[in-house]
């Protein structure tokens, strides 16, 4: 008798949040998304960059809201939803354009970027497609993450 043969390999599926900002589309892990919230009005805070729209009180936990679109290097983008991150020492959202929903994509596709896109502003995003394939920057969260952690004025949980 033969040995049986190895199932083919599955693609690995990739559950995305996505969201649109200064008229472009992102992508982003939602392992790394607590909650999405409609928009507010922040609190501002002195001596921070303008990337950062302020702080927000949720259910008891003060969230720094920082704008994405402004992050990414796009300029000002009409407030359309909040991205509450799941982070281990800040708790941070993004203010965003619009959120589009969430969706299971291959992760090849993810991966595999778009021919032609235009190299994305900021470092933490990189061009890829989605499902249908159209173009839409995907965020490297553990860069972004790194990038909202530099932000002068804005110190981790516990610090003075």
């Amino acid at each position: 008798m033969a040995p049986a043969e190895a199932p083919a390999a599955v693609d690995e599926q990739v559950r995305l949040l996505l969201f649109r900002a200064g008229g472009v589309r992102f992508a982003l892990d939602v392992a790394y998304v607590r909650e999405i919230v409609p928009p507010r009005e922040a609190t501002p805070v002195p001596f921070v960059p303008d990337t950062v729209a302020g702080i927000v009180n949720h259910r008891g936990a003060i969230f720094t809201l920082v704008r994405f679109a402004r992050l990414a290097g796009l300029g000002a983008d009409e407030a359309g939803g909040i991205v509450l991150l799941r982070l281990p020492d800040m708790a941070v959202g993004l203010i965003v354009g619009e959120i589009e929903g969430i969706e299971l994509v291959p992760g090849r596709l993810v991966a595999g970027g778009f021919p032609g896109a235009p190299t994305p502003p900021a470092p933490f995003l990189r061009p890829a497609s989605d499902a249908p394939g159209r173009l839409v920057h995907a965020v490297d969260a553990d860069v972004l993450i790194d990038t909202i952690y530099q932000l002068p004025g804005l110190g981790r949980a516990g610090e003075a």
